[in-house]
């Protein structure tokens, strides 16, 4: 019995770690919907709130199993670190069930909210926007590539074991999911993580319809899609450009 926890223990962790971020975030993304004195500060108010959320997830789950807590940086740790992709997929599992059940989560503690909220035209129920991200597609995808190629390359410098800012990883990560949602998103408009759309986006269906799917032009794909390859972007240009010219330039400096 001991071993079996030992060996899912960093599961547990990834699925808490994303609970905890999607509790935050999309608490924070309730509050804007239903509220009628935020959306002026809807965009900053969002920002922050899943800024926190990473910050909170990461030291949740960082002692355990490295706080990944976000398919998008999982896939790239497989592709350029010496995370196993049997690993890799249980991680992403467990991040978007996690999401699953923060979603759920949410919605119990915004329900008397979220009801008032009426759904008037045919399609996609107004109140799954506290739960989804939604955008034009192509812009939507370049928005999720720009961001998760910031927040993940961010991820690589301050991870590092150069790096001054390792001993303050989280509350540094979640600096920067804030930035780079700041920099190009809409409060709807970026998920950076495609356990944190997906996730919710499914309990949305099972709460409000299906049609969450089909919105947009079938945009649920764009969340998914695009953060991926930003993120493997991101640790690309971290770890062969980056980390790779730093080496180069201390080995010469040595030399001298």
């Amino acid at each position: 019995m001991t071993s079996l926890r030992n060996v899912a223990a960093p599961y547990w962790a990834e699925f808490i770690g994303t609970l905890v971020l999607t509790v935050v975030g999309l608490g924070i993304t309730a509050q804007n919907l239903t509220s009628s004195t935020s959306s002026k500060t809807s965009a900053l108010n969002s920002s922050l709130g899943w800024g926190l959320g990473v910050t909170l997830g990461i030291w949740t789950s960082e002692h355990v199993s490295g706080g990944h807590i976000n398919p998008a940086v999982t896939i790239s740790r497989a592709l350029f670190n010496s995370l196993s992709w049997a690993k890799a997929i249980c991680y992403i599992s467990a991040q978007t069930l996690g999401a699953f059940v923060g979603s759920f989560i949410v919605w119990i503690n915004f329900a008397s909210s979220l009801s008032s909220i009426k759904h008037k035209d045919p399609g996609m129920h107004p109140a799954t926007h506290a739960f989804v991200t939604s955008n034009d597609t192509w812009y939507g995808l370049v928005n999720e590539i720009t961001a998760t190629f910031i927040f993940v390359l961010a991820i690589y410098a301050i991870t590092d074991n150069t790096s001054n800012a390792k001993s303050i990883a989280p509350l540094a990560v979640g600096l920067a999911l804030t930035g780079a949602s700041l920099g190009v998103s809409s409060p709807l408009g970026v998920a950076v993580n495609p356990a944190r759309d997906f996730g919710p986006r499914v309990f949305a269906a099972f709460a409000y319809g299906f049609d969450v799917f089909a919105d947009h032009h079938f945009y649920f794909w764009v969340p998914i899609v695009g953060p991926i390859v930003g993120g493997v972007l991101g640790a690309f240009v971290y770890e062969w450009l980056v980390k790779r010219d730093a080496e180069n330039h201390h080995n010469l400096e040595e030399g001298a």
